[in-house]
């Protein structure tokens, strides 16, 4: 087996003994995850595992690296010399380790914790006492938490890794981890007061409601409870309330909620909004369609679209728009003009991409400004014609409006109710990184 000794010198660099290779960790990486990789490659130039003594002030780990990544802890195979030894040096703490049994575990990759036991087995101070500088300010705030590559990897070999031999290897930056990562801190994000995200296709059964409801949700799960709020904006009631987690009770709909008693401002006190709202497992509320069956009752138009976002202003931060299908109703026309962010979900299907592509060529002669804003979700689903997809995604490119891609999800195809711990992972990978891609368009200036 083949052996070598690395030495760490300080938190970023490490020279490898006898060749003279030096290790130094770039940024968003530790000195373990760099000596770990020249480890593996070496392993994969010997074909067979190595054995590295990590060396780091007087104190020694011993490891086994495979070719395929794999890291274990490993009792040396022989005699390898100490770092102090190589520079003809006395460890600096000799009499401490002759005189106290020290007990040595593996914290990470050539990161060690010593822990000197008393004769009553009971854990001392690993080092003498020393002279302690006064600070100014104090030293015992808890550290900030830095999202991204100071945390360890989760997913994938790292991750596995990580998991199964208490490492602490970070990510790779281009990782899908390190991506959904990012995304999630644009999620999380600073946005204006109160914006409106629009879910629209003129084509009906396009998978409008799944996608508002799944957004909505992964908006909340994100950004916290209270703060997202999804209504069904559709002239004549449609289906959010048959999709949601918890359907909303006789009376929860957009006109009950308009028709509530307004305090002498004008605004709603949150105990009256409360009664309207029906709170959902992620933390987002839901406002219901009215489905009026008389000749009495009338559809939501501009007026009442406006008035809703108005009372939902004063108290959340989002409100995510489910539209119908007739853009020539009020309700549609007052969501798409004012949406902040124009989400159009197109399966592969030439009737379901024909008049999304119609309603964004109308909007780019009324309303330019809205294709700036604009995402379309390619949507994977029974029925698609993979010869449309060239054509389609090359069509909405040419407008300049942003494509994205979501697989297949069974629970939006099938018409049930949508659970967010149901959902594929790849589904809830995907809707997080809409999910920041409008973050992004909502706060886009210009």
């Amino acid at each position: 087996m083949h052996e070598f000794t690395v030495e760490i010198l300080t938190d970023n660099v490490a020279r490898v003994t006898g060749t003279g290779d030096e290790l130094v960790a770039p940024a968003g990486k530790t000195i373990q995850d760099s000596i770990y990789e020249y480890s593996q490659q070496r392993a994969v130039d010997a074909g067979e595992p190595v054995e590295v003594a990590v060396h780091r002030s007087g104190r020694c780990t011993q490891v086994t690296v495979a070719p395929d990544g794999t890291a274990s802890r490993s009792a040396p195979t022989g005699p390898i010399p100490t770092a102090a030894v190589d520079r003809g040096e006395e460890p600096a703490n000799a009499d401490r380790a002759t005189q106290e049994p020290v007990s040595l575990t593996l914290d990470a990759l050539g990161r060690t914790a010593y822990q000197a036991r008393d004769d009553t087995g009971q854990g001392s101070a690993p080092h003498p006492a020393r002279a302690v500088r006064r600070q100014p300010v104090s030293v015992l705030a808890a550290p900030g938490i830095v999202p991204g590559a100071t945390e360890p990897a989760h997913t994938g070999m790292r991750g596995r890794l990580n998991a199964v031999l208490g490492l602490s290897l970070s990510p790779k930056p281009s990782s899908a981890e390190m991506r959904l990562r990012a995304a999630a801190a644009t999620i999380t994000g600073p946005i204006p007061d109160f914006s409106t995200i629009t879910v629209a296709n003129t084509k009906g059964g396009v998978g409008k409601t799944p996608i508002a409801v799944g957004l909505a949700q992964t908006l909340a799960t994100h950004r916290g409870g209270a703060s997202v709020v999804c209504a069904d904006l559709a002239e004549s009631g449609g289906s959010l309330a048959d999709r949601v987690c918890i359907p909303p009770a006789d009376g929860q709909n957009i006109f009950g909620l308009l028709t509530a008693d307004l305090a002498a401002t004008g605004h709603l006190r949150p105990s009256v909004l409360g009664r309207h709202l029906t709170r959902q497992p992620s933390g987002e509320d839901i406002v219901a369609g009215h489905h009026g069956t008389t000749a009495q009752d009338e559809g939501l138009d501009r007026d009442g679209a406006a008035a809703l976002a108005s009372i939902l202003a004063h108290h959340r931060e989002i409100l995510v728009a489910d539209t119908g299908n007739n853009p020539l109703s009020g309700s549609w026309q007052w969501a798409v003009t004012q949406a902040d962010a124009l989400v159009v979900p197109v399966p592969l299907r030439r009737d379901a991409a024909t008049p999304a592509h119609r309603m964004l060529l109308d909007l780019s002669t009324s309303h330019r400004v809205r294709l700036d804003r604009t995402v379309v979700i390619i949507t994977d689903g029974p029925g698609d014609n993979p010869m449309v997809e060239c054509d389609t995604v090359d069509a909405f490119i040419a407008l300049g409006v942003q494509v994205l891609r979501m697989p297949y999800e069974p629970l939006f195809a099938g018409g049930e109710r949508i659970v967010p711990h149901h959902l594929r992972r790849t589904t809830t990978d995907s809707l997080t990184v809409i999910a920041a891609t409008v973050v992004d368009l909502i706060t886009r200036t210009g």
